[in-house]
C-alpha cells in the first residue's frame, strides 16, 4: 500500500483507541474505558491494521499484546499526542487563525516508509488535552 494512502485512512481516534487497547490489556476493558462499544474498538484496531497492512496485535484469551509492528506504531503515536499536547499552551493571535499542523515521523516508521513522514491538518481552532 502507498504510503498516501496510508495518510488518507490514519485517523488520530484509532491511534488513540489503539493506545487505550494496549494500556488496558483488552479490548473489553478499553471499551469501558472510552465509553464505547467493544465490536466500534475491533473496528478501529481493525482500520489501523488494514491502513498500515500489518498485525498490530496480537490476540488471545489472556487479552491483547502489541507486535513488533504494533510496538512501533504505538511510539509514534504516543510522541505525536505527546507533540499535540504542546500546542495547547501556545496562544497564537487571531488573525493568524487558522493554521497547518503537520506532524511528521522518524526513525523505522519513516525509513520503511519514506512517503509517511508527514501529515497535514488544518486547524480552526484546537484544544488539545
Amino acid at each position: 500500500m502507498r504510503s498516501d494512502q496510508v495518510e488518507r485512512r490514519l485517523k488520530l481516534r484509532e491511534l488513540r483507541i489503539l493506545l487505550t487497547v494496549v494500556k488496558a490489556g483488552s479490548m473489553a476493558k478499553s471499551a469501558a474505558e472510552l465509553a464505547i462499544s467493544q465490536p466500534n474498538v475491533s473496528k478501529a484496531i481493525s482500520d489501523l491494521e488494514h491502513a498500515f497492512g500489518v498485525r498490530l496485535l496480537d490476540r488471545s484469551s489472556h487479552g491483547v499484546e502489541p507486535t513488533a509492528y504494533g510496538l512501533a506504531v504505538i511510539k509514534r503515536a504516543t510522541a505525536a499526542f505527546d507533540e499535540l499536547r504542546h500546542y495547547a499552551d501556545i496562544r497564537i493571535m487571531p488573525s493568524r487563525w487558522p493554521f497547518v499542523l503537520v506532524i511528521g515521523l522518524f526513525g523505522p516508521a519513516y525509513r520503511h516508509n519514506p512517503g509517511l513522514h508527514t501529515g497535514r491538518f488544518a486547524v480552526d481552532f484546537a484544544v488539545f488535552t
